[in-house]
Parts: C-alpha cells; structure tokens; sequence
C-alpha cells in the first residue's frame, strides 16, 4: 500500500499564498517528509501578481507565472474561482469558469485570499478605474492609450482625478504625468486632482512627511482637495463637496481596502475591516487546523502593533504559516511570528521618493536616493522572488520574520 498524503491547500496564490507554499516546500523537507504531504495552491490565475506595481507607467514584468517557481518545488497550481469554504467539512468549494467541480478536501488550510478595493456608495462603478488588479491596472492602462489615440479632445478627457489621499492614492496620481508622458508622443496640458475625504493627506505620517509629500504635489502640478466628505459622481463629471465640479473621463480609485468575503466563512472576532484574529502562531482561535496569512488576517507584529495590508508584512506571514502548517500536521512545534521592523517607502513620482522608519514614520532619506531604495531595491528585488529556485527556498525560512 501507498503511504497516506497529507493534504494542505492553500487559498490564494498572492504574496502570502505564495510564500506559504514555498515555505511548506522547504519545511517539509527539512522534515524528511515532504513524500507524505501534498501541497496545493488555489489561485484565479497562473501568475503572482507584484500589487504594489500596478500603478507603474509599464505594466510588462509585473506579474511572475506562478508556475515556474511551483513546479520545480510539486507544488500542484489549481487555477479557478473559490466559491465557498466549508470548514466543519474541511472542504473547500470550487469553480473554474462558470462550471462548479468536485470539492477539494484539506487536512490544514492556510487562508491567503488577501483583500479587495472599497468602491464608495458615491462612484458609478462603470465609469471609474482602480489599479487593485492586473486585470483593472490593464483597463486603466488600455482607457489612457484610449484618450491618446484620440487626441484627448476635450477638457474632461486632460482632467484626471484621484479619489483617496492614502498611500496607494498618491503613488498613482504621483505616477500619472510620467504614465502618461509614456503613452503619448506629446502631451498636451493636463489637470490632475487628488480627492481626500480627511482634513489633511498622508495623516498617518508625521509633519515634516506630510510637508514634504505636500511640497512633492505642488511641483508636480497636483491639486489638492481635502475635507471632501459627500461627493457625488454623476454624466461624467465629479462634484466635490464645496460644490466644485470636475468634468473628466478618468476617476482612479484609491479608498482602501477590504478583506477577501471569504472570511466569512469561519468563525471568530474581526477588525472593521474583515480581518480574521489570529493566534502569535498565525492560528485562528475557532478552527485550529485553518491558519491566515496576509491582508485577511489580523496578526501582531509585536505586543503594541498590528500589521498593516501590505505585502511587506504578507510575505513574512506566509513563510510563518507555511512552515507552521507543516509542523502542526506533523506533530512539530509552530514558530510565532513578529516582525517588529517597519518602514514605508512611498513612491513620488519622476526622481523621488519618502522612505520612513518605525511605526511613527520617522524620515530615513527622500528624493532620488529613495527613489532608487522603491525601484531597485524593494520594487526589483525584495518583492519579487529569485530567479534561483534554491535561492528562494532560503528566502522562504521563516527566520526572516524574526
């Protein structure tokens, strides 16, 4: 008789699921068991999507084939739609297109499904863009190719504007001039908006950030609306709060973000927004054979912090729980993860960027030397996993999240 597979399925093939998998790989086989445990990873599509790049002007290189780093480690790729997850059953529901398929059943799950952009009550939800997905980043990309084909004949079609002054916000409209000047051979004279329904932008940075980011805006021709609570969208044209109406073709949405539905299927507290809570050791509390890792999940980084939805915080999740769901299925012990090192580097457009430490964000360096820190260092190589498939197995220790 055969030997009796250990089944773990991992839900979602982002920066967590990803980093789950090959984490389990190597764990595994530090076990000497990796022949008694069968690795699945259950993704929408074959590719690892780098998120914090959408917003970038060139969209080539910013997905990796999922594929190419799993095979070699047998990891199996499901690709497909989750529909729903059954936890008293350990069965997981699947679709692949619009054709339900037999369940899939797990003996440890790691939940990875990550998050999803909030589209405000206010937007007709047709007529506005996000850069949440590939798949919205390439309809951003193929509306603006769209404007320059035509010419961008009208005031509304050179109007873009920006609902949501947070981080991901103000990478994109910081991001828009250069994206632009890539599309078309010439430019005419554009006008770009950023919308923030707060008192000030960058509020979770301290005043000199806030100042910088502010000053970064102005010389970038950005103008900035703030306190803008009660918008409406309507025909084509954006009208603020104070009555302002902006008549453009090109609203990018950028207010947060919301954890996958598919928390709703087990049980236990959640934050506002939708974050499962999980053990020091990644474990949800109601289902011990379900961990969570990523932007569905919320994990103390150390006794005074949460993490934050953002992959520099789901990638060392997904190494804990990869490696913790390999221990707890055979009878190993599960490390605790934290991760009390924090920092931000926030993208400002052409030549500059802001890189801050600690949770207080406190400014390390800007202009071109935090440019190069976003783009060659944490953009290039640190969310992008390594060409050598050895290499990567070393980069999946959970050591890393210490």
């Amino acid at each position: 008789m055969g030997k009796v597979m250990k089944h773990l399925l991992i839900a979602g093939g982002g920066f967590a699921g990803f980093w789950s998998a090959v984490s389990a790989a190597r764990h595994a086989r530090e076990l000497g068991v990796r022949d008694q445990l069968k690795i699945t990873l259950i993704n929408r599509d074959e590719y690892l999507g780098l998120r914090p790049r959408f917003y970038e002007a060139d969209l080539a290189g910013t997905r990796i084939p999922l594929r190419k780093w799993l095979a070699p480690l047998s990891i199996e790729l499901v690709v497909g739609e989750i529909a729903d997850i059954i936890p008293t059953s350990r069965h997981v529901q699947f679709m692949k297109g619009s054709t339900v398929v037999p369940d899939i059943a797990y003996d440890q799950l790691i939940l990875a499904t990550g998050s999803r952009q909030v589209y405000p009550d206010f937007v007709e939800r047709g007529r506005v863009f996000s850069v949440d997905t590939f798949t919205e980043a390439t309809t951003l990309d193929q509306h603006l190719r769209a404007l320059v084909a035509v010419g961008f004949p009208t005031p509304a079609s050179r109007t873009f504007a920006v609902v949501g002054g947070s981080f991901t916000g103000l990478e994109i409209v910081t991001a828009l001039p250069s994206k632009l000047e890539h599309l078309a051979q010439s430019t005419p004279r554009f006008t770009f908006h950023l919308i923030e329904q707060a008192p000030e932008i960058g509020l979770g940075y301290p005043p000199d950030a806030r100042l910088y980011i502010m000053e970064r805006l102005r010389h970038l021709g950005i103008t900035v609306h703030t306190a803008q609570q009660g918008l409406r969208h309507e025909q084509g044209c954006l009208i603020l709060a104070d009555k302002q109406q902006l008549p453009t073709e090109t609203v990018i949405v950028a207010t947060g973000f919301t954890a996958s539905p598919l928390a709703a299927a087990f049980d236990g507290p959640r934050d506002r927004l939708g974050r499962l809570t999980v053990d020091t050791f990644l474990r949800l509390p109601a289902h011990p054979e379900v961990l969570a890792a990523g932007d569905i999940s919320l994990a103390k980084t150390d006794p005074d912090h949460y993490a934050v939805m953002s992959c520099q915080h789901a990638m060392p999740q997904g190494r804990t729980a990869g490696h913790n769901a390999v221990s707890l299925l055979f009878n190993g012990s599960p490390l605790p993860y934290s991760q009390p090192r924090y920092r931000t580097c926030l993208d400002l457009g052409p030549e500059d960027a802001l890189v801050t430490a600690g949770w207080e964000r406190h400014i390390i360096t800007t202009g071109p030397e935090a440019k190069t820190i976003k783009t060659e260092e944490i953009l290039k190589q640190t969310i992008s996993p390594p060409m050598d498939i050895a290499d990567t197995l070393a980069m999946a220790s959970p050591v890393t999240t210490l």
